[in-house]
């Protein structure tokens, strides 16, 4: 038994230490291991995993390269144009109201805006055309803003 409580704890201290050092070694020897093409092989996880095949979820495949693209025109309501006025796709400007309608190519998922905040009277758009793959927004669907930025949700393909 020894003499005092310290005691005990230098002892535990001194096979803490020499764990720790064991253990120092052991990384540094394997990652000098994992130089080599071999043991990297066998030892790493994600190489392993590599060439596994995912399970199909039945989406349809689409040709490298090829993305599903489609236009919605919007159309200013009463006004011949509003040139402060945006849409918006995503957060980013990519039209203004220069002339009275505007297409704006979209992707599914993708979420249409108007802002007219640089406008203080109520105004008006209406979705006029969109091509034949998009679901939402419909045609004639009428979006009203009050000098503010609003959405007209997100875009759906068919």
């Amino acid at each position: 038994m020894p003499e005092n409580f310290f005691d005990l704890l230098e002892k535990w201290e001194r096979g803490l230490q020499g764990f720790l050092i064991i253990c120092f070694l052991g990384l540094v020897t394997l990652q000098l291991m994992f130089t080599r093409e071999p043991f990297r092989f066998y030892l790493s996880f994600a190489e392993r995993l590599e060439g596994v095949a995912w399970p199909d979820k039945g989406l349809p495949a689409l040709v490298q390269g090829e993305e599903r693209l489609g236009k919605v025109q919007i159309t200013a309501v009463g006004y011949f144009s509003l040139p402060r006025a945006a849409v918006l796709v995503n957060g980013r400007p990519v039209a203004s109201f220069k002339e009275r309608k505007v297409w704006v190519k979209v992707r599914e998922g993708d979420e249409i805006q108007i802002d007219a905040s640089a406008y203080v009277s109520p105004l008006a758009f209406r979705v006029s055309k969109v091509s034949p793959e998009v679901s939402w927004p419909r045609v004639n669907c009428l979006i009203e803003t009050n000098g503010t930025r609003v959405s007209m949700g997100k875009v759906k393909l068919k």
